[in-house]
């Protein structure tokens, strides 16, 4: 099954709309267990890769304004789905989320669609990434402070 947005994105947007509105009525920020499930993607590397989440302790805090806080511990293994070739990562972030933007602190994985600007591809950044989408939800620009490894190219190798 292809994926046209990022896994993170679609459950960002459904727990805005499941808790934004209790979390308007009150100044204290809501906080839940972030729920991802493993996911295959075939428009990401020039082969079908598969995110699976091997630790899962990732929380997201929603406050009234809108924003989103998520942090934990968050591990997976993506694997090159055409040779078994895997990796296991560590991305816990911290990342802030809001409607249009995302910044992430430690470890995180980018994907980026064919849609988004300089996709397709998938990246574990350590150091700071701060991201801007559009209005379709598709990244229009990133930029990344630290290190940046091309998992598609790793997972060739």
């Amino acid at each position: 099954m292809a994926f046209r947005r990022p896994l993170f994105v679609v459950c960002a947007v459904a727990f805005v709309a499941i808790f934004a509105g209790s979390a308007a009525h009150g100044a204290q920020p809501i906080r839940e267990p972030l729920v991802i499930e493993d996911a295959d993607f075939d428009n990401l590397c020039k082969f079908p890769v598969r995110i699976e989440i091997t630790a899962n302790k990732e929380y997201v805090k929603f406050f009234s304004d809108g924003r989103l806080l998520v942090n934990g511990k968050l591990f997976v293994r993506i694997t090159n789905l055409d040779t078994g070739k895997s990796m296991d990562v560590n991305i816990s972030g911290p990342a802030n989320v809001t409607p249009t933007s995302e910044r992430n602190m430690g470890r995180g994985l980018l994907l980026l669609f064919p849609e988004d600007a300089a996709g397709p591809g998938v990246f574990l950044n350590t150091g700071r990434l701060d991201v801007i989408r559009g209005e379709d939800g598709f990244i229009t620009n990133y930029t990344v402070r630290g290190t940046s490894v091309d998992v598609c190219a790793a997972l060739t190798a």
